[in-house]
């Protein structure tokens, strides 16, 4: 598991970056329940975004044995109307 893969991956980057954002909108607002939720929210897309990396290689896999198994259909129906 490299570490490579998340840094230079765009939509890390991006959540890493959005952390600014948010904490220019958090300083300028009182100190109450309202920020907690801000952070939670901006820490919630973080970790999708690492998870989508994470789940990056699966996601390929799947679709490899999808292909594979269209294509397989295929041969099939073409053998089927073969045998008619």
């Amino acid at each position: 598991m490299s570490i490579g893969k998340y840094l230079t991956n765009f939509g890390v980057i991006a959540a890493l970056l959005g952390a600014l954002g948010t904490l220019r909108q958090t300083q300028a607002m009182p100190k109450d329940w309202r920020r907690f939720i801000i952070w939670g929210v901006w820490a919630a897309g973080l970790v999708l975004a690492i998870v989508g990396v994470a789940k990056q290689p699966a996601d390929k896999e799947y679709e490899e044995r999808a292909k594979e198994a269209e294509r397989i259909e295929k041969l099939q129906a073409k053998a089927e109307r073969k045998a008619r």
